[in-house]
């Protein structure tokens, strides 16, 4: 996405992850947490693939937003999503509180590079993990 287009690029409160004025949104919300930021989030059915296991879209989306917000809370950086790469190492479970952890692990110039985690509440062993390539535009 080039700067030309940056006035594509705002945020009106309706992200499906973070958004608080979408009626189908996730409705994320974020703590800024010793070295990154954390998401709590627990999904309905609603959200499921197979029966019982969260679609792997909808994890994916949340690792990019945490991912985003990261970046965009800490840095006061508006930033977009380059590449996203996703390892699904363990079915998520759908009803089930999950805690989902970013690190900002390199920062050049206008890019970004970030990793996140999505776990259990409680449990230390990793379901999805991501990192991100993030490229900031202007307001």
């Amino acid at each position: 996405m080039g700067e030309g287009n940056a006035q594509s690029v705002l945020d009106n409160d309706y992200c499906f992850a973070c958004g608080q004025q979408n009626p189908f949104g996730l409705h994320l919300r974020f703590e800024l947490e010793s070295g990154g930021i954390v998401a709590h989030f627990t999904p309905g059915p609603h959200l499921q693939g197979f029966a019982g296991v969260l679609h792997g879209g909808i994890a994916a989306t949340v690792l990019d937003d945490v991912m985003n917000n990261l970046v965009s809370r800490t840095r006061a950086k508006l930033v977009v999503t380059a590449t996203l790469e996703v390892r699904f190492r363990r079915p998520v479970p759908v009803g089930e509180a999950l805690v989902c952890h970013a690190r900002l692990t390199e920062e050049r110039g206008r890019f970004f590079r970030a990793e996140g985690k999505i776990h259990l509440a409680g449990s230390p062993d990793v379901l999805v993990e991501g990192k991100c390539l993030m490229v900031k535009v202007e307001r």
